[in-house]
């Protein structure tokens, strides 16, 4: 497919990735709170850019890997950076993968619950439904579905940010004016927020097959990261309005966009997010579907049909609502703690030692 510079390098890697870390990272607003706004309003604007060149960094790095060695599948990726030690990497990826959409599906059933009123069981079966269709028609439609749901996403954070501002802007200041510098404690949480959601990266690597040169890998890593740090500077902001409050909130997006705007755009804002957090469940089991398929070729040289894709994507969900039990708030904060601590050691250590090497030594893509 002959696609332009305006897709290859901005549109389709920017979306894939906003899209597959939204559910675990803005689906409800707590990892907000949690590792970016409890730093105070400044600390979590430190919090921001240090996620910001974390994310760059990682994106280049693995783009550019994959582009090399013309590996865009995070098995295959992972045992060209890991060696024999690359099966570490891929149980560490399935745990992942069943915690996140566990995240996903209890963010889902907290909004269905808190807007709508019905069970968060209906709300998990609606994700499920999403999740396996678009699994079902394959990369092209997850990838413009992906664009779609990007767009309209930034469309909303950027009205709740204006409405924020505009409703709440003297609270906004003032909580700037009275605010402390917590740099240190701003680092530590936004490495901690950016080593959880980064470890995924590879899964993604689907999105950078049309990359041409080291040069358009820099910039759709960078482009990348900084559209996916616009909801989190949203986010941030208009937190700033309840500093104090918004703690409190097991939902605290819904809460805030309740208080700053009308009823009817809170209805198309939960619709929005309710998709994003349905594309981050798609994104991840893409990229896991991406793996099978390159193993069935091998075994018995034909990929999953249509079908076999969406039972995959349907299993796995299934299984992470068992997870989703544990409740949003107690789920995040043990997520974040173990696979922060966990990626660290099996992926980006490696990464930006033995995968540093890498691109160092070789500028153009590797013969077979």
């Amino acid at each position: 497919m002959n696609l332009s510079y305006l897709f290859r390098v901005v549109l389709i890697p920017s979306a894939v990735f906003l899209s597959v870390i939204f559910g675990g990272a803005y689906g409800s607003g707590r990892e907000i709170v949690a590792y970016i706004s409890s730093n105070g309003p400044y600390g979590g604007l430190i919090s921001i850019g240090t996620i910001f060149l974390f994310y760059s960094l990682v994106l280049f790095m693995c783009f550019e890997i994959a582009r090399l060695f013309k590996t865009y599948d995070y098995s295959e990726f992972s045992k060209i950076l890991l060696k024999r030690a690359w099966p570490l990497y891929e149980i560490l990826i399935m745990i992942g993968l069943i915690i996140t959409l566990a995240i996903c599906a209890s963010a889902a059933g907290a909004i269905s619950y808190d807007h709508f009123g019905i069970s968060a069981i209906i709300g998990g079966a609606i994700l499920l439904a999403i999740i396996v269709t678009l699994n079902f028609f394959g990369r092209s439609v997850v990838e413009k579905s992906m664009m779609l749901g990007v767009g309209a996403l930034g469309v909303a954070v950027f009205y709740l940010l204006l409405s924020s501002l505009s409703k709440f802007g003297a609270d906004i200041s003032g909580t700037f004016t009275a605010a402390e510098n917590t740099m240190l404690g701003a680092v530590k949480s936004g490495l901690t927020y950016a080593q959880t959601s980064g470890g995924f990266i590879p899964i993604l690597l689907y999105c950078a097959i049309s990359l041409r040169s080291r040069k358009e890998v820099a910039a759709a890593a960078v482009i990348a990261a900084f559209i996916s740090m616009l909801p989190a500077i949203a986010l941030h902001l208009s937190f700033m309005a309840n500093y104090r409050e918004i703690t409190e909130q097991t939902v605290p997006a819904y809460w805030m966009v309740e208080k700053a705007t009308s009823p009817l755009f809170l209805n198309i804002y939960i619709l929005i997010v309710f998709v994003m957090v349905a594309q981050t469940g798609v994104g991840l089991l893409h990229g896991v579907l991406e793996r099978v398929d390159d193993f069935l070729k091998e075994r018995r040289g034909r990929p999953l049909n249509s079908v076999g894709r969406g039972l995959v994507a349907a299993g796995a969900f299934l299984i992470s609502l068992l997870f989703a039990s544990m409740g949003l708030v107690d789920l995040i904060f043990r997520a974040f703690t173990f696979f922060s601590n966990a990626f660290l050691l099996v992926f980006f250590l490696p990464l930006f030692t033995y995968g540093i090497w890498l691109v160092w030594k070789n500028r153009e893509p590797i013969d077979d």
